[in-house]
């Protein structure tokens, strides 16, 4: 038999398989959005004291203020119109997708794999099932059980080092305090420390690492700690440079640190504060119908900045003195915090001589340790009393930085679990429903004490998080959704696209579940994160070309690039470990494994009695992509292509050696499909008849509860497990 490359016929079944997605899901077009104004938008500014929240007809903003007196539209607005409305939210439409894809769409998202195939599936939809008739919620339970054990840490610690921007290479990477752990400090105590202590002259009792505060926030469950040590820690490779003054140098760190602090912190930038604040924006319009602009109320920029539309970088800068601050031996360190720099803080030593400005004026000589009072306050208050406002939007400045930090962080958390954010890049929303969505999830983390594990609940049972395709759902148009994922769909010359629809959702995984969502299904080494000094650092390039966050100048992206799709088929296409150097992986909560998974399901497939080809290819769509349903003869003729074996014949019938080649041919084709590198439209629900007939050691169904059912039920219910799943009762 003739066969076609791997390669090439994977490029081929991809293109034709996301074709046959994209006209099942009826997608539509993504916009891309840059910084500054909206393309086809008002140009009305706010005047005097409005508020650009969202007018109504009579110029209020629902909170008492007054509005801009400009109602009417630019020349930008077809026929001064404004943009057709988008699908009335007081008619909006439902359409879920039912438990099995809600399983399917959570655990990649929950804990960076892919399920461990449809027994895991059916395992967990059981269980969502007899919790509900017990009388609770069965998917929350299930949510907030899968947001803990280790799976679930290593996967948001990974994310919480891209929204830090810590670096993993290179002269800012600092190894030894952020991926050296110090083996007492496992629980949440030195987060609790940290959370409810000063930096300045207080002293943990045992040693620790910024590496150690990672953890020990996640398993408090507040993340704030890790803000604040963060803060400091950063500091202590701050960037470089040569043939350059000491002043220029300290120039150049001030803004390296202000310019993270303000994006990963505040998710604001200078530089577009002028056009875009809270108070007001070009893109703002008093009539609802024309506003683009849709602010959370609050005076949060005039808090923190001291105006509106900022102030001299050099001042807010200031906070973030190095030289002088930063200092070899003798200093403070932060709780007692180890590897992560000494610091001294004195007010002496300031060889730039600005005085700085954040929350108010600073003394000269300012530095982090003015910094972290302001975070420790805001934190505090606004998770005990919520965000307090005066009637003219006047916000404390710790609770503004306190508040777009828990905002920023939302919103980030929002486009890694739906694939698209909830602003424009200015990091402002442009629809209501949006503001409405970012608001309402911002004050459930905040008010549960910044608990990522109640955030992530919340947005996995947002009606919006488990859409199914439009030609299941009896919806009177494919787009039904409010424009939260595509804001410009209400720019459409066709009323039924004014909407979004499933497919606006789409998105590829991000870097790091998608590259240890295939590790973990084959039982391969996962990556290295991070590395120190000289260090040689595998597989730099795929981490790159995979959109991983590996350095400033490296920052990472989630989208896909013709560049990226080969580098990740050159890793990957032929089924063979990518030899990626990190940790080892084995079975689900078990010890990393001796031998790949695709060997011992080979060893058990051919042990089975009766077992083909057809059954293997099952086995591997299965483990993959949870499908294991082959659909037709002309899926057939394509696995016997790639496989190079007849789909009839039997597994007993072919020598090992050829077996495992194909097996590994199939499986790597699999990689490069749209059903394993996409997220958000799962496979339809399955039949159980279709099912394979055999299963490696670890991956059946009693195992898997065994590793489950205590994660997701502790001691809450009754419960027992067993080959048939799981039995819960009160």
């Amino acid at each position: 038999m003739t066969t076609t490359t791997p390669l090439r016929l994977a490029l081929a079944l991809r293109l034709a398989l996301a074709l046959r997605l994209a006209l099942a899901l009826c997608l539509a077009p993504v916009a891309l959005v840059a910084c500054g104004d909206d393309p086809a938008t008002d140009s009305a500014t706010k005047t005097d004291s409005g508020d650009p929240t969202g007018g109504t007809d009579s110029g209020a903003d629902g909170t008492g203020n007054t509005v801009g007196d400009s109602d009417t539209p630019t020349t930008g607005e077809a026929d001064g119109g404004g943009e057709p409305n988008p699908p009335d939210p007081d008619t909006s439409e439902s359409c879920d997708a039912g438990d099995e894809a809600f399983v399917k769409r959570l655990i990649p998202l929950m804990q960076g794999r892919k399920p461990e195939g449809m027994r895991e599936v059916r395992l967990l939809v059981g269980m969502i099932a007899q919790l509900d008739a017990l009388g609770v919620d069965g998917r929350a339970v299930l949510a907030r059980g899968l947001a803990s054990g280790d799976l679930y840490l290593r996967r948001w610690r990974q994310f919480m080092w891209e929204q830090l921007r810590i670096n993993r290479v290179e002269v800012k990477s600092n190894f030894t305090c952020y991926s050296v752990a110090n083996g007492p400090n496992a629980g949440p105590e030195l987060a609790a420390f940290i959370r409810d202590n000063a930096a300045l002259n207080t002293m943990y009792a045992e040693k620790f690492s910024m590496a150690d505060v990672l953890e020990s926030a996640l398993r408090l469950d507040n993340v704030s700690p890790i803000y604040r040590a963060d803060l400091f820690a950063r500091m202590a490779r701050p960037l470089g440079g040569a043939n350059i003054s000491q002043e220029e140098f300290e120039v150049n760190a001030r803004s390296n640190f202000g310019e993270i602090f303000e994006s990963a912190y505040l998710g604001r930038r200078s530089g577009c504060l002028e056009c875009h604040n809270s108070e007001e924006s070009v893109t703002y319009n008093p009539d609802p119908k024309f506003n683009h602009f849709w602010s959370i109320p609050g005076n949060f920029e005039r808090a923190i900045y001291g105006e509106a539309k900022g102030r001299p970088e050099s001042e807010l800068y200031a906070m973030f003195r190095v030289t002088g601050f930063l200092v070899d031996q003798g200093g403070s360190r932060p709780w007692g915090m180890s590897s992560c720099g000494s610091f001294d803080p004195g007010r002496d030593g300031d060889i730039l001589t600005d005085k700085g400005y954040m929350g108010g004026e600073q003394p000269l000589g300012q530095n982090l340790f003015d910094v972290d009072p302001l975070l420790m306050s805001g934190f505090t208050s606004l998770a005990a009393d919520g965000l307090a406002l005066e009637d003219n939007l006047e916000v404390a400045p710790d609770q503004a930085i306190a508040y777009l930090t828990a905002t920023n962080l939302v919103n980030n958390v929002w486009k890694e679990m739906m694939g698209y954010p909830l602003t424009l890049a200015h990091n402002f929303p442009r629809n209501e429903k949006q503001r409405e969505i970012l608001q309402t999830l911002t004050e459930a983390f905040v008010s549960e004490d910044y608990s990522l594990r109640t955030l992530l609940t919340e947005i996995a049972l947002h009606p919006y998080f488990n859409v199914d395709a439009p030609d299941l759902c009896d919806t009177s148009t494919a787009y039904f959704l409010e424009p939260v994922f595509e804001p410009y769909a209400p720019t459409s010359a066709d009323p039924d696209r004014r909407g979004n629809g499933v497919g606006d959702r789409v998105q590829r995984f991000s870097a790091w579940v998608l590259i240890e969502s295939a590790m973990r299904s084959m039982w391969w080494a996962l990556p290295v994160r991070h590395v120190g000094g000289q260090d040689q650092f595998p597989a730099l390039d795929f981490l790159r070309d995979q959109g991983a966050f590996l350095k400033d100048a490296q920052n990472g992206f989630n989208g896909v690039d013709f560049n990226g799709l080969l580098s990740w088929e050159n890793r990957v296409a032929t089924g063979d470990d990518p030899q990626l150097g990190g940790a080892c992986t084995g079975p689900l909560g078990q010890e990393c494994a001796t031998y790949e998974w695709i060997e011992l399901m080979l060893v058990e497939g051919s042990k089975t009695p009766g077992t083909t080809i057809r059954d293997l290819a099952a086995a591997i769509k299965d483990r993959l992509i949870a499908e294991p349903t082959i659909t037709d003869e002309a899926e057939l003729a394509a696995i016997a292509s790639v496989m190079g074996l007849d789909p009839a014949t039997k597994m007993s019938e072919v020598d090992t050696g050829t077996l495992e080649l194909a097996a590994r041919r199939f499986a790597g084709l699999i990689f490069n499909t749209p059903q394993f590198m996409l997220s958000g439209v799962p496979s339809r629900d399955q039949d159980p008849a279709q099912d394979p007939a055999f299963a490696v050691p670890g991956t059946d169904t009693a195992a898997l509860c065994d590793q489950l059912a205590p994660l997701i039920l502790a001691d809450t219910y009754n419960w027992s497990c067993g080959p048939d799943g799981v039995k819960i009762s009160k």
